[in-house]
């Protein structure tokens, strides 16, 4: 259950350059050939609504998210690069079905915050977070890749579940 760059290779969700990684846009994404995914990826979504509400704060937005550790740093403005590490399921945060990984890869991922190099409810969440904060969250289809799904690996009207952790301000 842990957040990485694994997006970046196994979901698609992340492009590599010849030394860097970065967020796709929801655009672009469906552009971008990704290869080594498992088709079984493809299959159901759990509502939000399955999650104990207790445990989760419900956004106006539709974003469901729990701290899991308290950051004591700064918050980032938009413009920002951000380090970050992140794993992203279907499915929910127990599944079977992580589709991308950061952790996983040893290797954090950056982007600026704010700036649309991400899918909106990342921009959202990390334009909210403290240096050193994790959190769990769950994207609602709009503020992830919504009707389109992505690559083949996102499937349209996915719930996408990741654990995020805000490590630097660059």
């Amino acid at each position: 259950m842990k957040l990485s760059t694994a997006l970046i290779v196994s979901a698609g969700v992340l492009v590599g350059t010849t030394t860097a990684y970065s967020l796709l846009s929801r655009r672009s994404f469906g552009n971008a050939a990704v290869s080594g995914v498992g088709a079984g990826l493809l299959t159901t979504t759990m509502a939000p609504a399955a999650l104990a509400a207790d445990d989760y704060i419900t956004l106006e937005n539709g974003i469901q998210y729990k701290v899991i550790k308290e950051g004591e740093g700064a918050i980032p403005e938009a413009g920002q690069s951000v380090k970050a590490h992140y794993t992203g399921w279907l499915d929910g945060f127990d599944s079977d079905k992580k589709f991308d990984s950061s952790r996983d890869r040893g290797r954090p991922f950056v982007f600026k915050v704010g700036a649309g190099q991400v899918i909106r409810g990342w921009d959202d969440q990390f334009s909210q977070m403290k240096v050193g904060e994790r959190r769990q969250i769950v994207l609602p289809p709009r503020m992830a890749y919504g009707d389109r799904g992505a690559g083949g690996i996102i499937p349209p009207g996915a719930t996408l579940y990741f654990d995020v952790e805000l490590l630097n301000i660059l």
